[in-house]
């Protein structure tokens, strides 16, 4: 399992570029903040969590992408019942 490796030998042994890996995460972070799991962790956490998700292919653009169409589908259709 990811999770169970220290950080450092998991970016040794990924095949992605360390500054990609946290490029990722920082989006990562930034669309998931105000999930309960997300919301809990201090800083240094929410960084360890988000570079294991990217890590395991939890997290990828093309989840934040969905998980952003999502969440402007749902404001939308709030703002649209509040009118």
């Amino acid at each position: 399992m990811v999770s169970e490796k220290p950080l450092d030998q998991l970016f040794f042994d990924s095949k992605i570029g360390k500054y990609d890996i946290v490029k990722l995460a920082i989006e990562w972070i930034r669309v998931r903040k105000s999930d309960e799991d997300y919301r809990k962790l201090s800083q240094p956490q929410l960084l360890d969590k988000a570079i294991r998700d990217v890590l395991s292919g939890e997290a990828t653009y093309e989840k934040i992408i969905d998980i952003e169409n999502k969440k402007s589908a749902k404001e939308e259709k709030t703002e649209n019942n509040v009118k």
